[in-house]
């Protein structure tokens, strides 16, 4: 059986915290391959400013060239609309190609999440077709965070793995806002990313 971790998120822009934690959770799980999935319209930031989706695709796809373990996947910006977790498994599970039932997945995401995904659609249904993998975010700590998965993998019969990182305290809010100070960018993401946000000017608000 293949397993696949789905990393997703907005990605504007991607930054080297990103690919490593990607890392981690390859080597930690065991995974076959990491599949980055930029977000294309997410239910709890449909009113943010977000920058537009080929342009975050783009900046995904350069900074994951060098990593044969890492893909990238266009399905939530192509499929338009809102974008549910629960849907972006049904599509990588494949449930209506018996081939594809032979995939595991684990879905890599922040701990603010796992505190809020009763908030989410489907809930028991995300549990159903992937594991949890879950990253240490600022201002939850680790024993907020093992509470929240007893409960939680109680109540939905579900599977919760907490990764074990090194903390790396980079945010792509900062990173914008670095831009928009005419700050450098080049220590936190990766070169032919940052050579793109200059050439595009993008984050110069």
């Amino acid at each position: 059986m293949k397993r696949y971790g789905i990393i997703g998120g907005t990605f504007d822009p991607i930054h080297n915290a990103h690919l490593y934690i990607a890392y981690e959770a390859k080597e930690q799980l065991d995974l076959d391959e990491v599949i980055f999935m930029p977000a294309g319209k997410q239910p709890f930031k449909a009113n943010n400013i977000v920058t537009d989706s080929k342009l975050r695709y783009e900046m995904v796809k350069i900074a994951t060239e060098p990593f044969n373990e890492f893909s990238v996947s266009s399905y939530e910006i192509e499929k338009g609309g809102l974008s549910f977790t629960y849907e972006t498994l049904q599509y990588f599970k494949g449930e209506s190609d018996a081939q594809n039932k032979e995939k595991e997945l684990f879905f890599i995401t922040g701990a603010d999440c796992l505190i809020s995904i009763e908030k989410w659609r489907e809930v028991e249904k995300i549990f159903s077709l992937a594991t949890l993998v879950v990253f240490a975010r600022d201002g939850i700590s680790k024993n907020e965070m093992i509470e929240k998965k007893k409960i939680i993998e109680e109540k939905y019969n579900g599977k919760i793995i907490i990764l074990d990182l090194k903390e790396l305290e980079i945010s792509s809010t900062d990173i914008r806002e670095r831009i928009n100070q005419n700050k450098r960018i080049d220590f936190f993401v990766p070169p032919k990313v940052v050579d793109m946000i200059y050439k595009k000017g993008l984050y110069h608000y």
